[in-house]
C-alpha cells in the first residue's frame, strides 16, 4: 500500500509538475505577450508626448516673438530662442519613435517643412522689428504666419488621433493580455492545488514554494498595478496642465491682437501729430530764413557803409559802437544758421551704415592741426572703433566734441586729445577726453541746452549750441550722452549708440 500511496503520489506529484510546468509555460508566454503590448502602449504614450512637446516649442517661439514684435525687449527673445533650438531634436526623436509608423513618417515629411516655414516667417519678423515696427507689422499682417500654424495644428491633431487609437487598440491588447495570464495562473493554481492534495505529505514543502511564489508575483502586479495608477494619474495631471496653458495662451493671444489694433490706432495718432509738428516747423524755419535773416543783412550793411562813407564824421567812441552793432547782428545772424541747423538735425531722413569712427577722428584731427599749426597737440586715437550709423550726423557729432576739445586745451602750451571705449554693463560706450580747462560739475544739467554757456565769450568763442546738437544726435542713434569734469582737470564726453 505504501508502495501504492508512493506511486499514487508520485504520479500525482508527476501529473501535478506536468500541469505546473504547462501552465507555467503558457503564463510565461502570456506574461511575455503583455509585457509586448506594455511596451507598445507607453511606446504610444511617448510618440503623444512628443508631438505634444514640439506643438508646445512652436508656440512657445511664437509667443516670444509676439513679445519682442510688441516690446522691442530683447527678453522675450529667450523662450524664442530656447524653443527653436529645441524644435529639431525634437522632431528627430518624434521620427525615431514613428519608424514603425509609414502613416506618421508622412504626415512627419509634411510637418517639418512647415514648421521650417513658420520659423522662416517668425525669423524675418524678429528681424524687421529690430530696424522698426512697421516693417514687422506688415510680415505679421500677410497672414502666412497664422496658415502655417493652422497647418502645423492640423498635422500634429492628425498624428495624435492616429495614437490615441493606436494606445486604444493596444491598451485593450495588454488588459487582455493581463487578464489572460491572471485566469490561467489561477487555473492552473486551483487544479495544481488540488492534485497536489492529493498527496499532500509528498509535495507539501513543494506546495509552500509555490506560495511563496505566488505571494512574489501577486506583490509585483500590486505593484505594477499602483505604478500603472500613478503613472496614469501623473499623466492626467500633464493634461490638465497643458490645457491650462492652451486657454492662457489663447487669452494673451487675444490680449495681443487688442494690443495690436490699439497700438495701430496711437501710432496713426502720433504720425498725424507729428506731421502736424514738421509742417509748423517748416513754416517757422521759413519765416526766420526770410523774415528774420532781411533786417539782419540791412543792419549790417548800413553800419558798414557808416563806417566806410563817414568815418571821418564820426569819432572813435562812434566808430565803436556801430562795430560793435555789426557785431552783434552778425553773431544773431550766426545764433539763427546755429537754430536753423538744429532744427533740420530733427527732421532729416537718417540713413544707417558702418561707419569707421576711428577715421573719422583722424580725418578730423588733421583738419584741427591745418587750422592751428603752431599748437602742440597730441591726439590718442584707438583704431578700428567700428559702429552702424549716419555717418553724416556722426561726424557732426565728433566734429563739434573734438573742437570743444580743441578750443578748450587752446589755453594749454601741451594739450592731450583721447578717442577711445570703454565696456559698461554689456555696452558699447565711445569717449572724447581733453586735459584742458573743464567745468564745475555743479553746472552740468546746463551742458547741452541750446545757447547755454558756461564761459564767458570773452574767454573762449561760441555760440552754445553744439553740445545740443551732439545730443540731439545721440538721442535719433537711440543712445544717450553725458560728461565728467573738474575745473583746470580736463572734461570726458562719453556716448552710446
Amino acid at each position: 500500500m505504501e508502495w501504492a500511496i508512493y506511486k499514487k503520489n508520485t504520479g500525482s506529484f508527476v501529473i501535478a509538475v506536468a500541469i505546473m510546468a504547462g501552465v507555467g509555460a503558457v503564463s510565461y508566454l502570456s506574461l511575455l505577450q503583455y509585457r509586448e503590448n506594455a511596451q507598445w502602449v507607453t511606446h504610444t504614450r511617448e510618440v503623444l508626448e512628443k508631438t505634444k512637446e514640439v506643438m508646445s516649442r512652436v508656440k512657445d517661439a511664437e509667443t516670444g516673438q509676439r513679445g519682442y514684435l510688441l516690446t522691442g525687449k530683447e527678453k522675450y527673445l529667450k523662450p524664442y530662442r530656447n524653443a527653436t533650438g529645441e524644435i529639431d531634436q525634437k522632431l528627430k526623436a518624434l521620427r525615431q519613435l514613428t519608424a514603425d509608423n509609414p502613416n506618421q513618417q508622412r504626415r512627419l515629411d509634411n510637418l517639418e517643412p512647415l514648421i521650417a516655414k513658420k520659423l522662416v516667417l517668425m525669423e524675418q519678423a524678429i528681424k524687421a522689428r529690430s530696424k522698426d515696427l512697421e516693417s514687422a507689422l506688415q510680415i505679421v499682417q500677410t497672414d502666412q504666419g497664422e496658415q502655417s500654424m493652422e497647418d502645423i495644428r492640423m498635422l500634429t491633431t492628425a498624428m495624435e488621433k492616429e495614437e490615441n487609437e493606436l494606445l486604444k487598440e493596444r491598451s485593450i491588447e495588454a488588459n487582455a493580455s493581463a487578464h489572460q495570464t491572471t485566469l490561467l495562473t489561477i487555473f492552473g493554481s486551483i487544479l495544481a492545488s488540488a492534485i497536489v492534495g492529493l498527496a499532500a505529505i509528498i509535495t507539501n514543502q513543494e506546495l509552500v514554494k509555490r506560495k511563496r511564489m505566488e505571494n512574489y508575483l501577486q506583490k509585483a502586479r500590486d505593484e505594477l498595478e499602483i505604478e500603472v495608477n500613478k503613472r496614469t494619474a501623473e499623466l492626467r495631471n500633464t493634461n490638465e496642465e497643458l490645457q491650462t496653458e492652451i486657454n492662457e495662451r489663447k487669452k494673451a493671444e487675444s490680449e495681443i491682437l487688442r494690443l495690436n489694433v490699439q497700438l495701430e490706432g496711437r501710432v496713426a495718432e502720433r504720425t498725424a501729430q507729428l506731421e502736424a509738428t514738421n509742417k509748423e516747423m517748416e513754416a517757422f524755419s521759413y519765416s526766420v530764413s526770410h523774415d528774420l535773416r532781411a533786417p539782419l543783412r540791412s543792419i549790417d550793411g548800413f553800419s558798414q557803409a557808416l563806417l566806410e562813407d563817414y568815418s571821418d564824421k564820426l569819432d572813435a567812441l562812434g566808430q565803436n559802437y556801430l562795430q560793435r552793432v555789426r557785431a552783434a547782428t552778425q553773431r544773431m545772424a550766426q545764433l539763427i544758421d546755429d537754430l536753423l541747423n538744429l532744427s533740420r538735425l530733427t527732421r532729416s531722413e537718417m540713413r544707417y551704415e558702418e561707419v569707421d569712427l576711428s577715421a573719422l577722428v583722424e580725418a578730423i584731427a588733421t583738419e584741427l592741426h591745418k587750422t592751428q599749426p603752431e599748437r602742440q597737440v597730441e591726439f590718442a586715437i584707438t583704431p578700428g572703433l567700428v559702429t552702424n550709423g549716419d555717418t553724416h550726423l556722426l561726424r557732426i557729432v565728433l566734429e563739434n566734441l573734438l573742437g570743444n576739445a580743441w578750443k578748450f586745451t587752446g589755453k594749454h602750451q601741451k594739450a592731450r586729445i583721447e578717442f577711445g571705449l570703454l565696456q559698461q554693463d554689456n555696452t558699447h560706450v565711445y569717449f572724447v577726453r581733453d586735459d584742458g580747462t573743464g567745468f564745475d560739475m555743479a553746472y552740468v544739467e546746463k551742458l547741452f541746452g541750446a545757447f547755454q554757456r558756461l564761459h564767458a565769450m570773452t574767454e573762449f568763442e561760441g555760440t552754445g549750441i553744439g553740445l545740443a546738437t551732439v545730443q540731439r544726435i545721440i538721442h535719433r542713434h537711440g543712445g544717450r550722452v553725458w560728461a565728467e569734469s573738474a575745473v583746470e582737470q580736463g572734461a570726458t564726453f562719453y556716448f552710446t549708440l
